[in-house]
């Protein structure tokens, strides 16, 4: 317990929160203490948020922490495989219920689970928010989650284009910058190409979100996928892009040695070429110079002792 609270507690998380949701809350809190967005006299107090967050992360999300933490507090009686069956019988449940009687959590149920739904399911839930989407528009806010989650899981529904039709309004900045984590993860080039160039479709419809799509820009770069988000970026919204935000990825790619990634260090110079062509009043910083490694101690030549007698 940590000022009478336990870890749960702590990130704002139900008991019997599926790791999903505990990644979920974790992200949010880190953006929301990062030192960039908090004012500098809060800055020490979100440092020291941050560490109590991390320290219930820590065990929360680790299976083996979790379980001896929930054991010598007597949380979650049940086992997780229970958990998961309950949430799974749950969410079908769900997807039976007229629309209007619908809500927000049982949207969240959803949204917990659907990584462990078989396709069949994934589909249902995915077409049942497409109806609620064009019944009752005023959820919009609440089903971007799972429409993000519909890319990443490539479902071969309509839920995402739907919303980028009928609600983009309802996009937010937070859900930009979980998207982008999430395209992170992916394995398979092809898929997160697939990913980053849906996330170019959603720049070209928030373009007021513009800068919230830097980072997941450079990381497009920096992964090497050959896929529209920084060329859509620099095409609508290049203005967005700060020189601080061109120094990290500078130093980004300085970091990409030529003699192991050559093709992934030419395809990033490419796009600092790009970057400095829409954006001219960006300059490059020179990359920093290594120091030289000093030879261990056997091989230095040893100082001349000038008093020393022969």
């Amino acid at each position: 317990m940590i000022d009478g609270k336990n870890y749960y507690q702590i990130l704002g998380v139900p008991e019997d929160a599926l790791l999903k949701e505990v990644q979920s809350a974790w992200r949010k809190f880190v953006k929301e203490n990062h030192e960039d967005l908090v004012p500098q006299w809060e800055r020490q107090a979100a440092k020291e948020r941050m560490f109590i967050i991390n320290e219930a992360y820590a065990v929360l999300s680790n299976e083996d922490k979790r379980a001896d933490y929930d054991n010598a507090n007597m949380f979650n009686g049940g086992s997780k495989i229970e958990l998961v069956r309950s949430r799974v019988r749950k969410a079908k449940e769900i997807i039976q219920r007229d629309c209007t009687l619908i809500t927000r959590e049982d949207i969240q149920t959803i949204e917990s689970i659907i990584d462990y739904l078989d396709r069949k399911v994934q589909e249902s839930c995915f077409n049942r928010m497409i109806d609620l989407l064009s019944t009752r528009p005023e959820m919009a806010k609440s089903i971007v989650s799972l429409a993000f989650d519909e890319q990443l899981l490539n479902v071969k529904t309509k839920l995402f284009e739907t919303l980028l039709q009928t609600a983009q309004y309802a996009i937010t900045y937070e859900k930009v910058y979980l998207y982008g984590e999430e395209i992170i993860g992916v394995n398979e080039k092809e898929e997160k190409e697939r990913n980053y160039n849906q996330l170019a479709r959603v720049l070209c419809h928030r373009s007021d979100l513009g800068k919230y799509f830097v980072f997941p820009a450079f990381q497009e770069q920096v992964s090497g996928c050959e896929s529209n988000l920084l060329r859509t970026l620099l095409e609508f919204t290049p203005g967005v892009m700060t020189q601080d935000d061109f120094n990290h990825y500078v130093d980004s790619v300085n970091g990409i040695r030529w003699v192991i990634h050559s093709q992934l260090r030419s395809y990033n110079e490419q796009a600092i070429a790009w970057i400095l062509k829409a954006r001219p009043d960006l300059s490059r910083k020179p990359a920093k110079k290594k120091a030289p490694k000093e030879l261990p101690f056997p091989l230095r030549s040893h100082p001349t002792n000038e008093s020393t007698v022969s």
